[in-house]
């Protein structure tokens, strides 16, 4: 599996779930099913979910804003963030990020 590669136009979204304890899997599965259809967005450079005890994290790259808010704005992540999740989750939290540049990775600190 390669690496994202960088950009600094790339923009990055990370929602945060914290999932009601008998929700948890319900959680897990809607998170799941976004991946591959978001992968096959243009412009969508890597999207991924996580979790940890009851905290779900959905991590995704755009090439660009544009992408980004495209994103933001398709049926299937409105349904996810404001009808789905809602009621299975504490807390929900989106957070948009831009990566400082010059990125520094294990190759670049060699």
């Amino acid at each position: 599996m390669s690496l994202p590669s960088y950009s600094p136009e790339n923009i990055s979204m990370l929602i945060r779930i914290k999932a009601k304890k008998k929700d948890l899997d319900k959680v897990i599965m809607e998170a799941y099913k976004t991946i591959v259809v978001t992968h096959k967005e243009e412009g969508c450079v890597e999207y991924r979910v996580f979790h940890m005890d009851y905290e779900v994290m959905i991590f995704g790259t755009w090439t660009n804003s544009k992408s980004l808010e495209l994103h933001l704005l398709l049926q299937y992540h409105l349904n996810l963030v404001e009808e789905i999740l809602p009621p299975l989750s504490k807390k929900i939290s989106i957070k948009i990020y831009k990566e400082l540049e010059p990125p520094i990775t294990a190759l670049s600190v060699q």
